[in-house]
Parts: structure tokens; C-alpha cells; sequence
């Protein structure tokens, strides 16, 4: 007869659900037509994401929980992008059991102004978090507090009469889980505060 372990101190409680799609739904790909980012050191407190034993079901485990705390005066400061370029990707790295997921990010800012220089030269060498929205304007997160985020930027100045002018970041960061949504509020130096989970202003009380 086989053993049963289901009482032993590793057993998981495993919460699989069924992963279904329904035909006729359409799911739009890329992302909107801006970024907001923010160094990591201006974050006080961070939202928390379930471990596999404490998540509610399957959706929680890629959802933040809560909300970022930023230094006093501290703001997410915008990034527009140029119309279609941005895309999140993730691929799985390492070993089992110390497997993590590489997160990737590229965006494109157009043209080559000073600002635009300018802010490639900081953050090469910074460790920011990015807060990218989806179509469906759901935010997903870029950086966490275990992992440095590394920052690329990359520009071209285009060629002829119809080159391509931009200012470019590729970026990656490791993390626990697939660049992970976040609900909570985004508090930005340019919009007010924003809902992650729908893009929209966030209704003041007595607003």
C-alpha cells in the first residue's frame, strides 16, 4: 500500500484552479501609451504578494496586496511613450528549487531631447520601479525590494527624412513572480492619484 504523506510537515494545500477562456472575449495586447516610474529608495513601505500557501486562490498569487508608502513629497513621475512601442515579457531562469522569473520591459520615448538624455543618464546607473499599464488599464509592476532592477537606455537619432527619433529603455529585473498586478493607488506627480486596477482617477472622499 503507498504511503500517505498528506499529514506530513510539506504537504501543500495547493490551490490549482481551472484555467478557462471563453470564446468571443477579446484580449487586446500591449500596453498604453505611458509608464510611471520611481526610485526604489523613495518607497517606504511596499504592498505585499501572497506566498503560495497564503493566497486566496490563483489570481491572488500574481496580485499585490495593499499599497506603495512613498517618502513625504514623493511622486511616480510619468514617462509617454511613442504610439504601439512597449511590451512586458517575462521567461523563467535557473534551477528548481531556486527557479525565479526574469521580467523584461521595453518602452520608447520619442525623440532625443535633453530631459530625455538626461534621465538615461540617471537611471543607468539607479534602481527605479516601473508601474505599466495595460490596455484593459490593469498595472503590472517592474522592480520589487529583493531584486536591482537593471536599466539600459538606448537612443537614435534616425536617418533620412522618416528615421525613427527615439529614446529607448530595456529593462529587466528577477522577481518571485511574472511582473505582478497591482490594485492599489499609484500616487503620480502628473495625474493625481491612480487606480491600478482600473487607470482611472481615484474618487476623493467627499469628492
Amino acid at each position: 500500500m503507498a504511503e500517505n504523506n498528506n499529514n506530513t510537515p510539506c504537504a501543500s494545500t495547493g490551490i490549482y484552479d481551472s484555467l478557462r477562456f471563453c470564446p468571443g472575449k477579446t484580449v487586446l495586447p500591449g500596453i498604453r501609451q505611458h509608464v510611471y516610474a520611481i526610485p526604489k529608495r523613495k518607497i517606504t513601505a511596499w504592498p505585499t504578494l501572497p506566498d503560495v500557501e497564503g493566497a486566496a486562490d490563483m489570481s491572488a498569487l500574481a496580485s499585490y496586496s495593499g499599497n506603495f508608502t512613498l517618502e513625504a513629497d514623493a511622486k511616480w513621475v510619468r514617462i509617454d511613450l511613442a504610439l504601439n512601442k512597449g511590451n512586458i515579457e517575462y521567461e523563467t531562469q535557473g534551477e528548481k528549487p531556486s527557479r525565479t522569473f526574469l521580467n523584461k520591459l521595453t518602452v520608447s520615448h520619442p525623440g532625443n531631447s535633453e530631459a530625455a538624455l538626461g534621465f538615461a543618464r540617471q537611471a543607468v546607473a539607479d534602481d527605479l520601479v516601473f508601474a505599466v499599464p495595460q490596455r484593459d488599464g490593469k498595472y503590472r509592476i517592474l522592480g520589487n525590494e529583493m531584486f536591482e532592477t537593471d536599466i539600459k537606455p538606448k537612443g537614435a537619432t534616425g536617418e533620412g527624412v522618416t528615421g525613427d527619433i527615439s529614446s529607448d529603455l530595456e529593462i529587466e529585473v528577477t522577481d518571485v513572480c511574472p511582473a505582478p498586478f497591482y490594485p492599489g493607488t499609484l500616487e503620480t506627480a502628473d495625474d493625481g492619484d491612480i487606480s491600478g486596477a482600473t487607470g482611472k482617477p481615484v474618487q476623493q472622499a467627499g469628492g
